[in-house]
């Protein structure tokens, strides 16, 4: 991959598959893509499956995913088995889950998450190439190679939808 200019600073984050976490520099500038982990991601018609101590587990779309009891954001209207609503999450988990989000992102939070994932892309492939034996190194460009995929789709959906 091409990071023409570009030289990833090193982040422990990076390697763990954080969103939001990877800074470049630029021209002698840093940067850093602006993603809010916090941001609320919020899902309409989420039935609940299951309840338990520790959460609920709900179906959202065709998706099932156990979600903590203390993980949904204000404005989420679901709490017991058999409820259906609205469930509201921060983003850090709706990206570490593997949830739908480009449909709950702006254009310009979808290019935002693309030039991150190419960074953490390139960051990954830097460490892995320098240690090619080392399995966590392996595992980091695997999920960064597999977040770069779903950003360049959701961006490709993006421009498709723009087109018409």
């Amino acid at each position: 991959m091409a990071t023409a200019g570009l030289a990833p600073y090193a982040d422990p984050a990076v390697d763990r598959g954080q969103i939001g976490r990877c800074a470049c520099k630029l021209g002698g500038i840093a940067y850093s893509p602006a993603s809010v982990p916090d941001t609320p991601i919020t899902y309409e018609d989420v039935e609940v499956v299951e309840t338990d101590g520790l959460g609920l587990t709900c179906r959202i779309g065709n998706d099932r995913v156990f979600v903590g009891k203390y993980v949904p954001l204000d404005g989420s209207t679901i709490r017991a088995q058999g409820d259906r609503g609205r469930l509201s999450l921060p983003r850090w988990f709706v990206e570490q889950q593997g949830l739908a989000l480009s449909s709950h992102m702006s254009d310009r939070d979808v290019d935002e998450w693309w030039a991150a994932a190419t960074l953490r892309l390139a960051a990954a492939k830097e460490r892995a190439d320098g240690a090619p034996s080392d399995p966590e190194a392996q595992a980091a460009l695997d999920r960064a190679t597999a977040e770069l995929a779903a950003a360049m789709a959701a961006r490709a959906r993006r421009n498709g939808q723009a087109r018409r």
